[in-house]
């Protein structure tokens, strides 16, 4: 990194992870739960990956609530205190109708194959 560089270009940005999830709604990318399952955790995060990016969510009593963190293929990264200190926190970013939508895509999401 040059002395120039803010070292926010390693950073993902909210809107990046509210189109990945509209991808996944719209089925172009895969939804699988490496770990436990949505369904497996009342209230708590939840490590899934969609597509090729790991992203953590929290689900609060069943009810998609914000994203915790994220990982880009690349190895950006991107967490919940970024992006609310910017207003982009992704799941914020959803309408109501997207929201539910991938709520139940992520309940409906399949255990990753071993």
């Amino acid at each position: 990194m040059s002395a120039g560089d803010s070292g926010k270009q390693d950073t993902i940005p909210g809107e990046e992870i509210a189109e990945l999830f509209r991808r996944a709604i719209r089925r172009e990318v895969k939804i699988v739960a490496p770990g436990q399952s949505w369904n497996d955790v009342y209230a708590g995060n939840v490590t899934l990956r969609i597509g090729e990016y790991e992203v953590v969510i929290f689900n609060d009593c069943d009810e998609l609530d914000y994203v915790d963190s994220a990982t880009a293929p690349d190895g950006r990264r991107g967490d919940f205190d970024h992006w609310w200190q910017t207003q982009t926190e992704p799941v914020s970013l959803l309408t109501e109708e997207e929201r539910m939508q991938l709520e139940y895509r992520l309940e409906s999401a399949p255990a990753a194959e071993r």
